[in-house]
């Protein structure tokens, strides 16, 4: 399974898989816990975990990775729980991810991002996950490079010639159109 069909609906606890998309714009999704099915409207807000990012003293770094570097600490990520303190979370955070940004994530995003990690770490495989990541964005740099290095195609715009006679350019000649015989 992907991170890409797994969704977190705010309001609602856990994690769902997304089953199918309905006509409305809503979807059908199915509770990682109990394995029970529902319809979520659009009105619902929906988050992919494939979307979130967490914050860095660098920059933002995928959700994906932070689950490869807990499932790398998973002495660590496995002792808390959710429900621990504060100080507590913040401290095994912090050897999991040692630059992330103090200030913007917060008790709770850790406290979301432990649970999620809990339910997923048996069912997701986040190596593929960041190898499909890796393979997707160098697909998309020589995609980019090949459009870089082609060249333009040309116009069938007349264009100008300059008479080695002349400094002042002629336009190119046309091929004349051959007269409709009246019979």
């Amino acid at each position: 399974m992907s991170l890409e069909k797994i969704v977190s609906i705010p309001g609602m606890s856990g994690l769902y898989k997304v089953i199918a998309q309905m006509r409305n714009g809503g979807y059908v999704v199915e509770s990682l816990t109990d394995k029970k099915r529902l319809p979520i409207d659009a009105m619902h807000r929906v988050s992919k975990l494939d979307d979130i990012s967490v914050y860095t003293v660098e920059g933002d770094i995928p959700l994906r990775e932070v689950f490869l570097k807990m499932k790398e600490h998973d002495a660590d990520a496995s002792k808390v729980t959710p429900k621990s303190e504060g100080a507590e979370l913040r401290t095994t955070f912090k050897k999991i991810v040692p630059n992330f940004d103090e200030e913007r994530v917060h008790i709770s995003d850790i406290r979301k991002m432990i649970s999620w990690y809990g339910l997923l770490k048996d069912i997701v495989d986040f190596k593929e996950e960041v190898k499909e990541e890796v393979n997707e964005e160098e697909v998309k740099k020589e995609k980019e490079a090949a459009a870089v290095a082609k060249p333009k195609a040309k116009t069938a715009k007349a264009k100008k010639t300059v008479d080695s006679n002349d400094d002042e350019p002629k336009p190119a000649a046309r091929k004349k159109a051959a007269k409709k015989s009246a019979s």
